[in-house]
């Protein structure tokens, strides 16, 4: 009887123990992705400097230097993710957060990430059949030699091995380059996130999943059309947060990477999402004693006016108001300043709006994290004569082929498959040569290994001069087409586009967004960046525009991909386009 009293009281103690060892107040955060996530930029000496103590990492495999065990704490110094991992989103996410919580409130990271990796190996179900398709690939040795050949089975074993001290509060994902564009990401993310969730017996709504774009064009980014698809994952997961990387500065050396400061200001942007989901103002707890090196980072010594504006009535933009830094980085800031308006402007979703003509100052205030705010002043002007914007499209070197430069519109709704569209463009170029208009259905489900779409329909095209010309197809779609392609490849030096429009026949619901570019807003915008293209909005005059239609395909008439009409009989072999579908002859 006395050793089974003794049974029940050594049980009850090693319950209370072990219950006791779960700390409400160690708060949790899983972070997977690929390079980027894993951290791609050196650390610098003021990253090292100091770290708080309440910023923990559970290593996820074994590392050398510094010597880490796996499945034990250790303060948050770099590396963070894996031994060849560098600076990354994660170190500065942590240090905010870190700051903004109370003193009796830990952040603690369990990370795991391979450069280069496809989302397909964090999901259970693929990535074994993902690293034997490619058993040579970078990321497949990194799995190997970090993660036993199975990052999501480590991810998962780490959480459950972290829920023993805290709890899990959010997930940060980075990931994005290895499957840019593809419109199905979103649910392939969806089934993770919701495969760790019940692995780890977690709810979704306690537990929200942060994701983080990848580098912009502007930047230096090749893959930033991959936006629009990140932009698209709160829509198939209520619970996910988008994280801004616009203004995160890229390496300079490769177009995927950011460099110390972009990741910085990432990370932090990952904390501000974070603490906003919570409920608590992104600012450093009032009792919260900061770090000399931290300090320099979030505390900022002055605001850079943008200059002076004109605007059209009717137009928008969004203004650069940049913050100076005691680290002396600068930051695109403008989202967060609050500003004192005149009456014909107001400022929504990020962007300034000429309401009506109007001449007068603007104040732009920015507070920063540590509570210090900064300011400028500068004169906008808007009238209706106000200068006409234009995308400008610059090619680089022409290419060899019509697809291999290409402008690409995705249409706020999808046409109907057999209704009929009218589509305007007004369009120059620097040097002469042929452009054609390829409406597609990016998410056919007959999508080939490129990531396009095998139903596209291939309409005429058209011969582009240094003057600008308004063209017009008309036609009855083929497919349920999401997307216009303007290709235009064997035009070098820069291609011109204004009032682009897209309408079915016989209404006036617009399907372009922005396609006058009078606001500077391209989401819904792409070109192929890693094929040397870049765009920007620029102010020009649009005089002198002639006039060309050109109708409907003609049946039985036979088109090259340049639009030029040749003669079947007569034709060499090639691709041809024939009733808007293209054919290979032989």
């Amino acid at each position: 009887m006395k050793r089974f009293f003794f049974a029940v009281v050594l049980l009850i103690a090693t319950l209370s123990g072990a219950n006791a060892a779960v700390d409400p107040n160690f708060h949790i955060y899983l972070c997977f992705g690929q390079s980027n996530m894993e951290g791609n930029a050196q650390w610098e000496s003021i990253d090292n400097e100091y770290v708080d103590p309440r910023f923990q990492m559970l290593a996820t495999t074994n590392f050398d230097n510094p010597n880490r065990q796996l499945g034990n704490w250790y303060t948050a110094y770099c590396p963070i993710v894996s031994p060849v991992g560098k600076l990354g989103p994660t170190d500065y996410f942590g240090r905010t957060m870190t700051a903004a919580m109370p003193s009796d409130v830990k952040i603690g990271v369990v990370a795991v990430a391979m450069g280069g990796a496809p989302i397909e190996m964090f999901d259970k179900d693929k990535y074994q059949s993902k690293m034997n398709a490619a058993p040579s690939e970078w990321y497949v040795t990194l799995a190997k030699n970090y993660y036993g050949g199975n990052p999501y089975g480590r991810l998962v074993d780490m959480a459950k091995k972290a829920q023993e001290s805290g709890v899990i509060k959010g997930i940060l994902l980075h990931q994005g380059c290895s499957n840019c564009g593809d419109p199905n990401w979103p649910n392939m993310v969806k089934k993770i996130y919701q495969d760790l969730l019940t692995d780890l017996g977690l709810n979704a709504a306690d537990v929200p999943l942060f994701v983080g774009e990848v580098e912009y064009a502007e930047m230096g980014g090749s893959c930033s059309s991959h936006n629009n698809v990140v932009a698209n994952v709160p829509n198939v997961i209520p619970t996910a947060h988008v994280v801004s990387a616009y203004g995160c500065p890229g390496n300079g050396t490769d177009p995927w990477h950011f460099n110390p400061t972009g990741y910085r200001i990432l990370g932090k942007r990952y904390a501000y999402e974070a603490l906003r989901v919570m409920g608590v103002e992104p600012k450093a707890d009032a009792n919260y004693t900061m770090p000399n090196n931290l300090n320099k980072f979030l505390k900022a010594s002055s605001l850079q006016s943008p200059g002076d504006i004109t605007m059209r009535v009717g137009g928008s933009r969004s203004i650069a108001v940049n913050a100076l830094f005691l680290d002396n980085h600068t930051e695109d800031v403008s989202i967060e300043a609050t500003y004192t308006l005149p009456d014909f402007l107001s400022f929504e979703n990020g962007k300034f709006i000429a309401k009506a003509e109007g001449s007068g100052e603007v104040t732009a205030t920015y507070t920063d994290f540590t509570g210090n705010t900064v300011s400028t002043t500068f004169h906008v002007e808007s009238n209706d004569m106000g200068p006409n914007h234009v995308l400008v499209v610059n090619n680089g070197t022409a290419g060899s082929n019509p697809w291999d430069k290409q402008l690409i519109a995705t249409l706020s709704q999808p046409m109907v498959k057999g209704k009929t569209y009218i589509v305007k463009a007004t369009i120059k170029a620097d040097n002469s040569g042929d452009c054609a208009l390829w409406p597609i259905w990016s998410t056919s489900p007959n999508r080939n290994q490129w990531g396009n779409s095998d139903d596209v329909q291939y309409l005429d095209g058209y011969h582009l001069t240094s003057d600008f010309l308004e063209f017009t197809w008309e036609f009855s779609a083929l497919f349920d087409h999401d997307k216009l392609q303007f290709a235009f490849g064997k035009i070098g030096g820069n291609v011109y586009f204004d009032d682009v429009s897209c309408v079915e026949k016989g209404t006036t619901n617009e399907m372009v967004v922005n396609g006058s570019f009078e606001s500077d807003d391209l989401s819904k915008w792409e070109i192929i960046s890693w094929a040397g293209q870049s765009m920007k909005i620029e102010e020009i005059a649009a005089a002198g525009i002639e006039g060309v239609r050109i109708e409907a395909p003609v049946n039985g008439v036979v088109y090259d991909l340049s639009g030029r009409q040749v003669n079947a009989s007569s034709a060499h072999k090639g691709i041809y386009i024939v009733n808007g579908k293209k054919i290979i002859k032989k």
